[in-house]
């Protein structure tokens, strides 16, 4: 049995050392799935996107805003689930 598994490791990596290669040369003729709509979209309606409001694309504006949703989305549930589990059991310890 040891032995097939070490066959089964060997076939992994050989298929990865192929594959990974030829998708990384490939990988600049991708294009994301939100940039195919967007295009398609301007195409079939003809209005170009606009630049956003709040551009969070340089610096750590982005990672902030999410780390304070974060933490107000944990606040709410955290209150919300010791509503429901803890004072419906009977336990309203103030």
């Amino acid at each position: 049995m040891p032995n097939m598994i070490k066959k089964l490791i060997l076939g992994l990596v050989i298929m990865a050392s192929i594959t990974v290669p030829s998708m990384v040369l490939a990988a600049d003729q991708w294009q994301g799935t939100d940039d195919m709509v967007d295009s398609r979209m301007e195409e079939i309606i003809g209005v170009s996107a606009k630049e956003p409001l709040i551009d969070i694309s340089q610096g750590n504006l982005g990672l902030f805003l999410f780390t304070a949703g974060g933490f107000a989305a944990g606040a709410v549930v955290g209150y919300q689930w010791r509503r429901l589990f803890h004072e419906k059991a009977g336990n309203v310890d103030d």
